[in-house]
């Protein structure tokens, strides 16, 4: 059986890359940067931490 950790949206408004995560509890994490690479990886983080054991 799966459980789903998050939702993650990347959307782009101008030069920003935005990024949204959406926990199952309802939290949402807003993240932003102009790098894609950036945001990937301060995605990453975030859920690295939540969810590392």
């Amino acid at each position: 059986m799966t459980t789903q950790l998050a939702e993650v949206e990347i959307t782009k408004d101008g030069d920003v890359y935005l990024a949204r995560i959406i926990l199952p509890s309802g939290e949402v994490v807003n993240l932003e940067n102009e790098d894609f690479e950036e945001v990937l990886e301060q995605v990453a983080n975030d859920l690295q931490e939540r969810f590392s054991d």
